[in-house]
């Protein structure tokens, strides 16, 4: 009994110690954050107001939040849409080699961005695209093997007898995608809607060569830059910035999150 009461104590102590060091870094970022007089430090603030995030969505903070959404959200939706457009035949036409084609184009995904930065960034250049619809291109370029692998899987689902049905009664094939295959297909594509666009939000290397002038800068390279300007941190600004920049991806996953449960049980890979 005595052993187990030991047990159980030691067991509480672990527990706890864990909980101290994976809150204690939110407490900071979120302490400091509301601290107008922020130092760094981890205390309970003197003052408490929203003066640093007021800061952080304004002048050059404000630019980059919106540089940001638009190349998140116009990287995802592009991605979504050319992803549909190439993985709606692969599933449905009987076409030699097209899973060794995937899988080829997903094992040369697996190479780092860098390795595939010089060749994307003189295409963007001879093609007067080092701007931030440069950047939208390219990460979704750059998504493609895996948007098309996770769309195909997830129409391979969607029962071919009801295309023939609705082929039956008279649908044309632009209805037949739009009105059967789609909806059915809703969890697939908001994954691949979510994936795209926190990948997007938090590309940091593309945007920084691409865009090539602060005003276009995203808030990844925002936050970099941010760090030591003028020779010195602003925590209090920088803690503001950082909630800012993380609650976009958090407030996308509540938006698709029905339909990203049902997404995630059925994403499966099949050769």
């Amino acid at each position: 009994m005595e052993g187990n009461l030991a047990q159980s104590r030691l067991t509480a102590i672990a527990l706890a110690f864990v909980a101290v060091i994976w809150v204690s870094p939110f407490s900071w970022l979120v302490l400091n954050a509301f601290n107008p007089l922020s130092t760094g430090q981890l205390e309970i603030p003197r003052s408490v107001g929203l003066e640093n995030f007021a800061q952080a969505v304004s002048g050059n903070a404000g630019k980059q939040f919106l540089n940001s959404m638009l190349i998140a959200a116009g990287t995802a939706t592009l991605s979504v849409l050319v992803g549909i457009a190439a993985a709606y035949p692969l599933s449905r036409l009987r076409i030699p080699g097209r899973n060794a084609f995937l899988w080829t184009l997903v094992l040369l995904r697996m190479l780092p961005s860098a390795g595939v930065l010089v060749p994307l960034y003189f295409a963007a250049q001879r093609s007067g695209l080092l701007n931030q619809l440069g950047v939208i291109i390219a990460l979704t370029i750059l998504n493609l093997p895996f948007t098309l692998l996770l769309l195909k899987n997830f129409f391979d689902t969607v029962p071919i007898e009801l295309e023939e049905a609705a082929y039956v009664e008279g649908a044309s094939l632009l209805q037949i995608v739009s009105k059967v295959v789609l909806p059915m297909s809703r969890a697939g594509i908001a994954v691949v809607w979510f994936y795209s666009f926190t990948g997007a939000w938090n590309e940091f290397l593309l945007p920084l060569i691409f865009a090539r002038v602060q005003d276009a800068f995203p808030m990844s390279v925002g936050l970099y830059a941010a760090f030591g300007q003028q020779g010195a941190i602003n925590y209090g600004f920088l803690t503001a910035f950082s909630i800012i920049y993380a609650a976009p991806a958090v407030g996308v996953y509540f938006l698709l999150r029905r339909n990203m449960n049902t997404g995630f049980a059925g994403v499966g890979v099949k050769g």
